[in-house]
Protein backbone atom coordinates (compact mmCIF):
# COMPACT_ATOMS: atom_id res chain seq x y z
CA UNK A 1 0.00 0.00 0.00
CA UNK A 2 1.19 3.07 -1.35
CA UNK A 3 1.03 6.72 1.31
CA UNK A 4 -1.34 7.35 -0.67
CA UNK A 5 -3.49 5.08 1.22
CA UNK A 6 -5.95 7.34 3.05
CA UNK A 7 -7.80 5.81 6.12
CA UNK A 8 -9.59 6.65 9.01
CA UNK A 9 -9.66 5.93 12.99
CA UNK A 10 -12.31 4.63 14.42
CA UNK A 11 -11.90 4.86 18.31
CA UNK A 12 -14.55 3.90 21.19
CA UNK A 13 -14.66 3.72 24.99
CA UNK A 14 -17.62 3.39 27.35
CA UNK A 15 -17.35 5.24 30.66
CA UNK A 16 -16.39 1.66 32.38
CA UNK A 17 -13.25 1.20 30.51
CA UNK A 18 -12.67 5.13 30.91
CA UNK A 19 -12.54 4.62 34.40
CA UNK A 20 -9.88 1.80 33.95
CA UNK A 21 -7.48 4.00 31.88
CA UNK A 22 -8.78 2.99 28.57
CA UNK A 23 -8.87 6.20 26.93
CA UNK A 24 -9.42 8.07 23.92
CA UNK A 25 -5.97 9.55 23.71
CA UNK A 26 -3.98 6.62 24.58
CA UNK A 27 -6.10 4.68 21.34
CA UNK A 28 -4.85 7.77 19.17
CA UNK A 29 -1.43 8.03 20.45
CA UNK A 30 -0.90 4.20 19.39
CA UNK A 31 -2.65 4.25 16.07
CA UNK A 32 -0.95 7.55 14.90
CA UNK A 33 2.40 5.87 16.17
CA UNK A 34 1.39 3.15 13.79
CA UNK A 35 0.48 5.16 11.07
CA UNK A 36 4.01 6.75 11.08
CA UNK A 37 5.02 3.49 10.42
CA UNK A 38 3.07 2.64 7.60
CA UNK A 39 3.26 6.02 5.85
CA UNK A 40 -0.55 6.15 5.44
CA UNK A 41 -2.37 9.20 5.01
CA UNK A 42 -5.00 9.92 7.80
CA UNK A 43 -8.14 11.28 6.74
CA UNK A 44 -10.61 11.15 9.87
CA UNK A 45 -11.13 10.39 13.39
CA UNK A 46 -14.53 8.74 14.47
CA UNK A 47 -14.95 8.59 18.60
CA UNK A 48 -18.00 6.75 20.17
CA UNK A 49 -18.32 6.78 24.16
CA UNK A 50 -20.66 4.26 24.36
CA UNK A 51 -20.44 0.20 24.75
CA UNK A 52 -19.72 -1.49 21.97
CA UNK A 53 -22.74 -4.51 22.55
CA UNK A 54 -23.86 -3.10 19.12
CA UNK A 55 -23.15 -0.96 16.28
CA UNK A 56 -25.83 1.40 16.18
CA UNK A 57 -23.53 4.20 17.31
CA UNK A 58 -23.74 7.74 16.05
CA UNK A 59 -19.72 8.22 14.71
CA UNK A 60 -19.95 4.13 13.70
CA UNK A 61 -22.72 4.46 11.61
CA UNK A 62 -21.53 7.75 10.11
CA UNK A 63 -18.21 6.23 9.59
CA UNK A 64 -19.90 3.19 7.60
CA UNK A 65 -21.46 6.21 5.47
CA UNK A 66 -18.17 7.76 4.84
CA UNK A 67 -16.35 4.60 3.66
CA UNK A 68 -19.39 3.71 1.55
CA UNK A 69 -18.83 7.20 -0.28
CA UNK A 70 -15.44 6.25 -0.69
CA UNK A 71 -13.83 9.10 1.81
CA UNK A 72 -11.20 6.62 2.81
CA UNK A 73 -9.69 2.83 2.03
CA UNK A 74 -8.79 1.40 5.47
CA UNK A 75 -10.38 1.65 9.25
CA UNK A 76 -7.53 1.59 11.90
CA UNK A 77 -8.62 0.94 15.34
CA UNK A 78 -6.79 -0.84 18.41
CA UNK A 79 -8.13 -4.04 18.61
CA UNK A 80 -11.55 -5.67 17.45
CA UNK A 81 -13.46 -5.31 20.99
CA UNK A 82 -13.38 -1.44 19.71
CA UNK A 83 -15.35 -1.81 16.34
CA UNK A 84 -17.68 -4.62 18.02
CA UNK A 85 -18.11 -7.15 20.82
CA UNK A 86 -20.31 -8.85 18.56
CA UNK A 87 -18.49 -11.54 16.61
CA UNK A 88 -21.42 -11.94 14.12
CA UNK A 89 -21.43 -7.96 13.54
CA UNK A 90 -17.76 -7.41 13.27
CA UNK A 91 -17.67 -9.70 10.68
CA UNK A 92 -20.76 -8.41 8.92
CA UNK A 93 -19.77 -5.34 8.65
CA UNK A 94 -16.16 -6.13 7.54
CA UNK A 95 -17.48 -8.04 4.73
CA UNK A 96 -19.72 -4.98 3.78
CA UNK A 97 -17.18 -2.66 3.57
CA UNK A 98 -14.99 -4.64 1.65
CA UNK A 99 -17.50 -4.25 -0.70
CA UNK A 100 -17.68 -0.42 -0.62
CA UNK A 101 -13.06 -1.02 -1.11
CA UNK A 102 -12.86 -0.78 2.99
CA UNK A 103 -10.28 -2.54 4.88
CA UNK A 104 -10.08 -2.90 8.17
CA UNK A 105 -7.04 -2.48 10.41
CA UNK A 106 -6.30 -3.92 13.68
CA UNK A 107 -3.48 -2.82 15.64
CA UNK A 108 -3.17 -5.84 18.06
CA UNK A 109 -3.35 -8.16 14.91
CA UNK A 110 -1.17 -5.97 12.45
CA UNK A 111 0.93 -9.05 11.76
CA UNK A 112 -1.52 -10.96 10.86
CA UNK A 113 -3.52 -10.20 7.20
CA UNK A 114 -7.15 -10.80 8.82
CA UNK A 115 -8.70 -10.83 5.14
CA UNK A 116 -6.82 -14.66 4.10
CA UNK A 117 -8.79 -17.48 5.44
CA UNK A 118 -5.96 -18.14 8.14
CA UNK A 119 -6.37 -14.65 9.37
CA UNK A 120 -10.04 -14.57 9.12
CA UNK A 121 -10.05 -17.61 11.36
CA UNK A 122 -7.86 -16.26 13.93
CA UNK A 123 -10.14 -13.28 13.95
CA UNK A 124 -13.06 -14.45 14.63
CA UNK A 125 -11.66 -17.27 17.23
CA UNK A 126 -10.56 -13.85 18.89
CA UNK A 127 -13.63 -12.52 18.91
CA UNK A 128 -15.36 -15.39 19.84
CA UNK A 129 -12.78 -15.86 22.88
CA UNK A 130 -13.96 -12.30 23.85
CA UNK A 131 -17.45 -12.30 23.47
CA UNK A 132 -17.85 -15.92 25.42
CA UNK A 133 -15.62 -14.35 28.49
CA UNK A 134 -17.55 -10.86 28.54
CA UNK A 135 -21.01 -12.98 28.34
CA UNK A 136 -19.63 -14.85 31.55
CA UNK A 137 -18.43 -12.11 33.20
CA UNK A 138 -21.63 -10.18 32.92
CA UNK A 139 -23.72 -13.28 34.12
CA UNK A 140 -21.08 -13.11 37.38
CA UNK A 141 -22.09 -9.46 37.82
CA UNK A 142 -25.94 -10.35 37.49
CA UNK A 143 -25.29 -12.61 39.96
CA UNK A 144 -23.54 -10.47 42.17
CA UNK A 145 -26.03 -7.78 41.94
CA UNK A 146 -28.73 -10.07 43.08
CA UNK A 147 -27.40 -11.81 45.69
CA UNK A 148 -26.49 -8.00 47.18
CA UNK A 149 -29.68 -6.62 46.63
CA UNK A 150 -31.09 -9.26 49.06
CA UNK A 151 -28.86 -8.30 51.74
CA UNK A 152 -28.75 -4.25 50.80
CA UNK A 153 -30.50 -1.52 49.86
CA UNK A 154 -29.55 -1.17 45.85
CA UNK A 155 -30.62 2.13 43.61
CA UNK A 156 -32.26 5.30 44.68
CA UNK A 157 -34.02 6.36 48.12
CA UNK A 158 -37.65 6.49 48.27
CA UNK A 159 -38.97 9.50 49.19
CA UNK A 160 -39.79 9.28 52.88
CA UNK A 161 -36.42 7.40 53.27
CA UNK A 162 -32.52 7.95 53.21
CA UNK A 163 -29.71 5.79 52.56
CA UNK A 164 -26.79 5.31 55.09
CA UNK A 165 -23.88 2.90 54.73
CA UNK A 166 -21.12 1.86 57.19
CA UNK A 167 -18.06 2.55 55.83
CA UNK A 168 -15.00 -0.65 55.92
CA UNK A 169 -11.60 -0.11 54.80
CA UNK A 170 -12.93 2.66 52.61
CA UNK A 171 -15.69 0.87 51.27
CA UNK A 172 -19.14 1.10 51.93
CA UNK A 173 -21.02 -2.02 53.37
CA UNK A 174 -24.77 -3.02 54.94
CA UNK A 175 -26.70 -0.18 52.72
CA UNK A 176 -29.64 0.35 54.06
CA UNK A 177 -32.83 2.74 53.91
CA UNK A 178 -33.65 4.73 56.96
CA UNK A 179 -36.87 6.85 57.76
CA UNK A 180 -36.25 10.79 56.97
CA UNK A 181 -38.32 12.04 59.50
CA UNK A 182 -39.08 14.82 57.91
CA UNK A 183 -40.52 13.37 54.76
CA UNK A 184 -42.51 11.12 56.74
CA UNK A 185 -44.06 13.75 58.32
CA UNK A 186 -45.04 15.26 54.61
CA UNK A 187 -46.24 11.32 53.68
CA UNK A 188 -48.25 11.66 56.89
CA UNK A 189 -49.92 14.89 56.38
CA UNK A 190 -50.65 13.08 52.56
CA UNK A 191 -52.47 10.18 53.86
CA UNK A 192 -53.96 12.57 56.22
CA UNK A 193 -55.94 14.53 53.87
CA UNK A 194 -56.86 11.17 51.80
CA UNK A 195 -58.30 10.30 54.73
CA UNK A 196 -60.39 13.23 54.30
CA UNK A 197 -61.63 12.40 50.79
CA UNK A 198 -59.20 14.60 49.14
CA UNK A 199 -57.94 13.93 46.02
CA UNK A 200 -54.43 13.58 44.54
CA UNK A 201 -54.74 16.79 43.19
CA UNK A 202 -56.00 18.72 46.06
CA UNK A 203 -53.16 17.48 48.13
CA UNK A 204 -50.65 18.54 45.57
CA UNK A 205 -52.51 22.13 45.91
CA UNK A 206 -52.46 21.74 49.40
CA UNK A 207 -48.66 20.97 49.41
CA UNK A 208 -47.71 23.68 47.55
CA UNK A 209 -50.06 26.73 48.80
CA UNK A 210 -47.81 25.54 52.20
CA UNK A 211 -44.67 25.51 50.91
CA UNK A 212 -43.82 21.99 51.54
CA UNK A 213 -41.20 21.42 49.79
CA UNK A 214 -40.42 18.55 46.92
CA UNK A 215 -37.12 16.49 46.97
CA UNK A 216 -36.39 17.43 43.46
CA UNK A 217 -34.97 20.71 42.27
CA UNK A 218 -34.60 22.57 38.91
CA UNK A 219 -32.47 25.42 38.05
CA UNK A 220 -32.01 25.52 41.65
CA UNK A 221 -35.30 25.90 42.68
CA UNK A 222 -37.47 22.88 44.24
CA UNK A 223 -39.99 21.69 42.05
CA UNK A 224 -43.66 21.64 42.82
CA UNK A 225 -45.70 18.93 43.79
CA UNK A 226 -47.69 17.13 41.03
CA UNK A 227 -50.61 14.65 41.93
CA UNK A 228 -49.10 11.75 40.01
CA UNK A 229 -46.02 12.14 42.19
CA UNK A 230 -48.57 12.21 45.41
CA UNK A 231 -50.62 9.13 43.87
CA UNK A 232 -47.43 7.12 43.42
CA UNK A 233 -46.35 7.74 47.41
CA UNK A 234 -49.62 7.31 48.43
CA UNK A 235 -50.23 3.88 46.46
CA UNK A 236 -47.09 2.13 46.77
CA UNK A 237 -46.11 -0.59 48.47
CA UNK A 238 -44.56 -0.38 52.49
CA UNK A 239 -41.13 -0.24 51.97
CA UNK A 240 -39.05 -3.55 53.15
CA UNK A 241 -36.78 -1.73 54.89
CA UNK A 242 -33.23 -4.60 55.73
CA UNK A 243 -32.51 -1.22 57.97
CA UNK A 244 -30.74 -1.22 61.12
CA UNK A 245 -32.68 1.27 63.08
CA UNK A 246 -30.60 4.50 64.24
CA UNK A 247 -30.27 5.18 67.95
Amino acid sequence: MSNEYKVAYYIRVSREEQAKGYSPDGQKSTLDSWLKETEWKWMKTYQDEVSGKDIQRERFQEMLTDAKNGLFQGICMYDNDRFSRSTKDLLTVMDDLLSYGVKLHIYNLRHIDIYSEQGRFILTNFAAFSEFFRGQLASKIRVGVKQKMKNEWFGQAPYGYTIVSDVVGNRKKNTRLVENSEEQKVISLMRQLRAEDKSPSEIAMHLNENRVPTRLTRNGNKCSWHPSTVRNILNRPEVMLNEKKET
